[in-house]
């Protein structure tokens, strides 16, 4: 890591090397959404994230699905050996076989269910007095479909489509409330293969797009201001990038790598891996 920036005018950062780093995942793979939802129940959490964990763009032609938080488990295998993704609210699950894989649908062990909510983004939950379990399983996820059981009951979602399926009617009883019917809805969304993006299983930077940039061509001091206010297209025109030539999900995107390098107190830890993706460590 360079420990001696050059000083000027502004913050100087650091570029952290990335040729000893384990680099990020870039898999094109089958990739399948689903969330089940207990719209008929009132909300006792409030939850969501400022920016969404997952993005999904198109850009140069490729469809892609981008993860800049890490959400995958350290046990998860290798991504050469996965044969599709499933991903949930709580969860983000790749397949090994072309067996059956059974989502995460809720959280706390079943105590903690959605209200209302999608993958990767704003989502409002129900605490339970005691924990549901659902007979939801993917049972297959190839090219042309994925195949979704509840209760014994196949439910295949053609590529580019989506399904919602209710479930069996049932009673839940809220941690601080009295015994409730309901229907929970299950909504299956298959977009087809996808190119997933995300930092190394357990690795601690944060991943994002090159936007454009070389950190090579970066002066080590830039005229932006830190902290929670920082603004993000300031930060574009110190750095020379061109928002309006970006899709609009990659300028979530920036949004979020500005509030990441540069919402702290510290100067950021930068560094850019061999593909021209950035990496950022939240904490140098």
């Amino acid at each position: 890591m360079d420990t001696e920036p050059s000083r000027g005018d502004g913050i100087d950062w650091q570029r952290a090397a990335t040729r000893d780093r384990r680099a990020p995942v870039r898999r094109a793979i089958p990739y399948v959404e689903a969330v089940l939802e207990y719209r008929d129940l009132d909300p006792t959490r409030y939850g969501g994230a400022f920016f969404p964990d997952a993005v999904p763009y198109s850009l140069c032609g490729e469809d892609r699905v981008f993860y800049w938080q890490p959400v995958l488990d350290a046990t998860t295998p290798p991504s050469d050996c996965w044969t599709a993704l499933c991903a949930t609210p709580y969860r983000v699950q790749p397949t090994t076989t072309c067996g059956p894989v059974a989502p995460r649908l809720t959280s706390d062990d079943g105590q903690t269910v959605l209200v209302e909510g999608t993958v990767g983004g704003d989502a409002t939950e129900a605490e339970l007095a005691d924990p549901v379990a659902h007979a939801v399983t993917i049972e297959r996820i190839d090219d042309d479909e994925a195949v979704v059981s509840v209760s014994g009951d196949h439910h295949p979602v053609r590529q580019g489509r989506r399904a919602e399926l209710q479930l069996d009617a049932t009673t839940v009883r809220p941690a601080d409330g009295t015994e409730t019917a309901t229907t929970p809805v299950l909504t299956v969304r298959y977009p087809g293969v996808r190119v997933f993006y995300h930092p190394a299983v357990d690795a601690t930077y944060r991943l994002f797009p090159s936007f454009g940039l070389d950190l090579a061509d970066l002066p080590r001091s830039l005229d932006v201001s830190l902290g929670a206010n920082v603004d993000p297209a300031a930060v574009a025109g110190a750095l020379g990038v061109e928002l309006s030539d970006r899709p609009y999900p990659e300028r979530v995107l920036w949004q979020a790598f500005v509030h990441t390098a540069f919402g702290g107190d510290a100067p950021p830890t930068l560094g850019q891996f061999d593909t021209g993706l950035l990496a950022v460590w939240p904490d140098g």
